[in-house]
């Protein structure tokens, strides 16, 4: 499959509860905000259609996703979990009628554009594509129209876990790098050190 034929969903509506009252995607890496980095490594895949998930009264984010071309998507219950922005992403690839689908996760910075590519390409032959790091899956991912309606169905709370435990899902290796997400001021505060910020 190409990335012309799938759209992206990068998931932004987290509470982020463990970073603090400040908001985590807007906090600075380097000279841009979290959420710029993601955004910047999605920018040159050729997607079908973008979209950010977001909380609605997340000004900042909002603003952000518009200024790159994305569309929105509000997620009216944060608080019921990841899931609930996948369930979203699931129904509206279902109505859009997308061949296929790629989710990003806001507050992983360091995936590569290359890996995007890779996740969609194997698509080819399989019903779905994951990443894995030291024995662990987690997004990004890719996920043929075949698997939308389960994705749909799946328990907020719980997540999309348990539909890649299967021979049609191939898992695709992230590095110890690559897999870095950022949960803490503290976490940030390390990197922004190592890059001399």
């Amino acid at each position: 499959m190409n990335p012309e034929n799938c759209a992206l969903y990068i998931l932004a509506a987290g509470l982020s509860e463990r970073y603090g009252e400040d908001d985590k995607l807007m906090a600075n890496l380097g000279m841009r905000p979290l959420l710029s980095h993601v955004l910047q490594t999605a920018l040159p895949v050729p997607f079908r259609a973008k979209h950010g998930i977001i909380p609605v009264t997340s000004i900042k984010r909002r603003a952000l996703f518009k200024r790159h071309g994305f569309d929105i998507i509000e997620n009216l219950a944060p608080e019921s979990g990841q899931g609930s922005s996948i369930i979203l992403a699931a129904k509206q690839a279902i109505d859009n009628n997308y061949d296929g689908i790629c989710i990003m996760l806001g507050d992983m910075p360091f995936v590569p554009s290359s890996h995007l590519y890779a996740l969609i390409k194997t698509l080819d032959d399989k019903e779905s594509a994951i990443s894995s790091c030291n024995q662990t899956i987690m997004p990004p991912m890719a996920l043929r129209r075949s698997i939308f309606s389960s994705l749909e169905n799946i328990d907020p709370k719980i997540g999309a876990k348990s539909l890649f435990k299967n021979n049609n899902t191939a898992y695709l290796p992230l590095s110890n790098q690559a897999a870095r997400d950022i949960d803490t001021p503290e976490t940030l505060e390390r990197l922004n050190a190592q890059i001399g910020e």
